[in-house]
């Protein structure tokens, strides 16, 4: 049995699938979802790189530090 598959573009908005401009797809049409990893610079991947390297005593200080300065979350 052969498939005529037909590929589009869209985003997410308030939960729904939202086709790019111009698409338009047949009500009671079936679609199969493919979700693709964000992508980041390569200035960004380096930031949450670095962050991930904070040990659990560095994410403490910094508790520390925000309550000594009355910025304590919560």
């Amino acid at each position: 049995m052969g498939e005529n598959v037909t590929h589009f573009r869209g985003v997410v908005r308030n939960g729904v699938i939202v086709p790019d401009a111009g698409v338009t797809i047949p009500e009671g049409t079936e679609v199969e979802f493919v979700i693709r990893p964000l992508e980041f610079t390569p200035e960004e991947r380096a930031e949450f790189a670095g962050w991930e390297k904070l040990g659990d005593e560095a994410w403490d200080m910094i508790d520390q530090w925000e309550k000594e300065d009355g910025h304590a979350a919560g």
